[in-house]
């Protein structure tokens, strides 16, 4: 499991290479006004460097620990698909800060079994936040649902 944890970094790491080459072809902009190659570029060296601390991670790990980290939990899979899909189907009804506060209550919670303090403190803080950043301060239209915010 050691072996292929660093050889998936290391594939990783080449497709970033190529993205950032390919993204520093297109023009940059600024972070006030980004232009066509800003968030390639930005994504492409977040998961260069993502890849770079899962390489030093698989090569200083033991082989039992990365079998346990990498574990596949299907019943985990399953019932985040299936939030995913609720979370589809209701985000126009409820609106987006009653669904993602519902969806990210239900992730934390049982799928990854956290209290329900924490649960509820970063749902409140992830709908609230985002709908910051999107809804406000990029101007992005998002469903006000039934509460009409």
């Amino acid at each position: 499991m050691k072996k292929s944890a660093a050889l998936a970094s290391i594939l990783l790491l080449a497709l970033a290479l190529v993205a950032l080459i390919e993204s520093m072809k297109l023009p940059f902009g600024s972070v006030s006004a980004p232009a066509a190659g800003f968030f390639p570029l930005v994504l492409a060296a977040l998961l260069a460097l993502t890849s770079l601390l899962g390489f030093v991670g698989a090569l200083r790990g033991s082989e039992a620990s990365l079998v346990e980290e990498q574990s596949l939990i299907w019943k985990k899979i399953l019932l985040t698909l299936g939030a995913l899909l609720v979370f589809a189907l209701a985000f126009e009804r409820v609106g987006y800060l009653v669904a993602t506060f519902l969806f990210i209550i239900f992730l934390l919670r049982f799928v990854e079994r956290k209290s329900w303090g924490l649960a509820l403190a970063v749902g409140f803080a992830a709908a609230v936040i985002s709908y910051v950043i999107f809804g406000l301060l990029l101007g992005t239209p998002l469903p006000p649902g039934f509460l009409q915010i």
